[in-house]
Order: C-alpha cells, then structure tokens, then sequence
C-alpha cells in the first residue's frame, strides 16, 4: 500500500507576503448581512441562520411572486401533487438562486406535510435502492415518489404522509451508511 505523502502548504509571511486580494463571496448578502448584523445589539436566531446559510454558500433568492403562490397554496384546503399550481410552484422554487429538488420539497412540506413528501438522497435510495445524483431529479420523479410514498402509507396501516419520508431517511441511515 502506498505511503500518503503529507501536502505541505505556504504559510503566510508578513515580511515578503502581501494580502492584496480581491475577497468577493455572495456579494450582496454579504452587504445585506452587515447592514443588519453590524453592531446591533437586537441580533436574533434569524441572523445567526442567515449568516449560517452564508457561510455554506447557501444563500436563498425566491422572487415574492413565488412566495405569494406558497401562500395561495397554503390556503387552499384540497390540494393534490398533480395540481397545475403545485408544477408552477415547483419549477418557480427549482429555478430560485439556492434551491432544488430537496429544498424546494422540504419547503413544501413545512406548508402541507400530509400532501409533500421531502425527497432526498436518503429517503430516494431507500425507497428505490438507487441513488439519486442532484442532476436526476425532475418533476416527473418527485411525483412518482409522492405518489408510491402514499400508496406504502395507506399499506402501513395508513401511516400519515408526513412520516414516510422520515421513516424511510432513518432506515436508510440505520442500513445503508454513508450516502
């Protein structure tokens, strides 16, 4: 077995180093963040999120059109995964700065978890046996994954939608290790 070698790396020298770089990292946010955190003494678990989800680069931009149509959807007291709005919603959220198939299920399951399963890696492969790669998800597959979700729940002894997805995240925890 080979031997690693062990990477040696520059190490920064006030005497003939300078630090003349541009730094650029989400910009905007970046700004946003500083005008409402700097200095305010009513920083509150919202800005730590905030400046977490910036840290892993993970900065979210929906557009309030999306964000009215969640609320529409929110509303409404029937409301099926083959809804015409549930689509636009979908594609809306898919093609918002920070958000894909997992996040954009995620939020709608927070609005309506008993309609939305969370598809991810976890719970796709232990439903599937496949694993999913982020470039394979598409509309197509989260609905049928819904869909079979919801036929194994009624076969569970009508198991709520909700916990699907998390039963089958934590079985695939427990029985197929690291993704």
């Amino acid at each position: 077995m080979p031997k690693k070698v062990k990477r040696t790396y520059r190490k920064f020298d006030n005497n003939t180093d300078s630090l003349d770089f541009e730094f650029s990292y989400n910009t905007d946010e970046t700004f946003e963040i500083h005008q409402r955190v700097n200095n305010n003494p009513e920083i509150n678990i919202d800005d730590l999120r905030r400046i977490s989800l910036w840290k892993i680069n993970r900065i979210l931009s929906v557009s309030e059109e999306t964000i009215k149509k969640l609320a529409t959807l929110a509303e409404k007291e029937t409301v099926s995964i083959d809804d015409d709005l549930v689509k636009e919603i979908i594609d809306e959220l898919v093609n918002s700065q920070g958000i894909g198939f997992p996040m954009a299920s995620a939020i709608l399951k927070f609005i309506k978890p008993d309609i939305f399963p969370i598809i991810d890696v976890r719970a796709y492969r232990a439903l599937t046996g496949t694993k999913p790669y982020y470039s394979t998800y598409n509309y197509e597959k989260y609905v049928s994954y819904t869909k079979e979700l919801m036929r194994l729940a009624k076969l569970d002894n009508n198991r709520p939608l909700r916990e699907m997805d998390e039963q089958l995240y934590c079985f695939d925890e427990s029985f197929n290790g690291k993704i």
